[in-house]
């Protein structure tokens, strides 16, 4: 009973954490980008997307060490498709989401990213030399993305300047997510295990959610909001790290045998490619096609506990 309490415990406690952080994260990343005159998407896109990748990251650096190369290369796809399936599913639904047309251009490196990892794995193996591309390819990325991007006008007076620990709370705030996420995984998975539910129904249920609620929470509390910029970057950025980053670091660690089935590679290109259309003609994500993307999400689950090796 006692176990019972304190896995309880853990997952209303890392909600709670999730719910309070995302909140102040959401104003925060308003507040520094009035000040520093950067654009928010920006910001969600390179800050917030590295707090809330580290899961993502620690999880397949861990992986790749210990040779499961299963999780190293299905924890980054299967990332990338959560965050927009599910997350931007969740996020449209409950309030159509606005986005400017600078994450229309961003999206696009979003999808030459996913072409780019599978365009390496055409050989059966994301080798070293290949993890070197992925992060020479981010490094490149950046500094496009920080010339062409960065810079709004600013509000002379209004907020005052950025300052370093402006940015630094922007990381602890994010770091705040994914405590709160590992808590809630830690409690939902022990719990899981003492009812006697298999490892396969945890992995697929309980930890991957439980590793895409930092996105989820900075990503809902924007839809809320009404800051679509923050919600769509946030996702943009994630999955552009879940390609470079985290599969770049992967694969420096160990060489990565790709054996991720083409069913993953269509799911996730049957939701990037709309949300890319729709951001160019909408300027954003209604509900039909969050609703479409949920759809995506629920395919990806029945396939998945049918046996399909996703």
């Amino acid at each position: 009973m006692l176990e019972f309490a304190v896995w309880t415990f853990a997952i209303g406690a890392g909600i709670a954490i999730l719910v309070v952080a995302g909140d102040k994260l959401s104003d925060k990343i308003v507040e520094v980008a009035k000040k520093a005159g950067i654009s928010p998407l920006v910001i969600s896109i390179v800050l917030i997307s590295l707090a809330t990748t580290l899961p993502e990251l620690t999880t397949s650096a861990l992986a790749s060490y210990e040779g499961v190369n299963g999780i190293a290369l299905g924890n980054a796809l299967g990332s990338i498709f959560a965050n927009i399936a599910l997350i931007l599913g969740l996020a449209s639904v409950i309030k159509p989401l606005r986005a400017s047309p600078s994450a229309y251009e961003n999206s696009l490196v979003m999808l030459i990213s996913m072409l780019f990892v599978i365009l390496l794995s055409l050989d059966g193996t994301l080798s070293r030399i290949d993890g070197v591309l992925l992060l020479a390819f981010y490094v490149v990325y950046l500094r496009w993305l920080l010339k062409r991007h960065a810079k709004i006008d600013v509000e002379e007076g209004k907020y005052g300047n950025a300052t370093s620990w402006d940015y630094i709370i922007l990381l602890v705030l994010g770091l705040f997510l994914v405590t709160g996420a590992k808590m809630v995984v830690f409690g939902g998975e022990n719990i899981a295990k003492a009812l006697g539910v298999s490892d396969f129904v945890i992995g697929a249920t309980v930890v991957a959610i439980g590793t895409s609620l930092p996105e989820m929470t900075n990503a809902l509390y924007g839809a809320i909001r009404e800051r679509g910029n923050i919600s769509v970057g946030n996702i943009i950025g994630a999955n552009i790290m879940n390609a470079l980053i985290v599969l770049g670091v992967a694969s420096l660690i160990r060489p990565i045998q790709t054996g991720a089935s083409t069913l993953t590679v269509v799911l996730v290109l049957a939701a990037m490619i709309p949300m890319i259309i729709s951001l160019k003609k909408a300027g954003g994500i209604g509900r039909k096609l969050g609703l479409y993307f949920l759809f995506l999400y629920g395919l990806y689950l029945a396939l998945l506990f049918s046996g399909f090796e996703l």
